[in-house]
């Protein structure tokens, strides 16, 4: 489905495993590359899903900053964080 964070996540995470398990440098540093692209497309559409569903909240402030400090409070919140590099465990 388009839009589907959780989807992004998984396909950045077989990114990740390929990557580990490939000799080849050149398809390693792509895999990679691929890899934190799907995560911040996953983090992009959770950002974006905050603050449609905050709707109204979000365009009383004027400030552009302020919208941008609250998706990633919601999303430290929620345990994903913004960083695109790759995940622990």
């Amino acid at each position: 489905m388009p839009g589907d964070a959780e989807r992004c996540r998984e396909h950045a995470k077989e990114c990740w495993a390929w990557a580990a398990s490939t000799n080849n440098p050149s398809l390693r540093e792509s895999l990679t590359d691929l890899a934190k692209r799907w995560t911040r497309l996953a983090t992009e559409i959770e950002a974006s899903r905050v603050l449609f569903e905050e709707g109204s909240d979000a365009t009383r402030e004027n400030s552009p900053v302020s919208m941008t400090g609250r998706w990633r409070a919601k999303l430290s919140q929620a345990g994903r964080g913004t960083n695109d590099e790759r995940p622990q465990g």
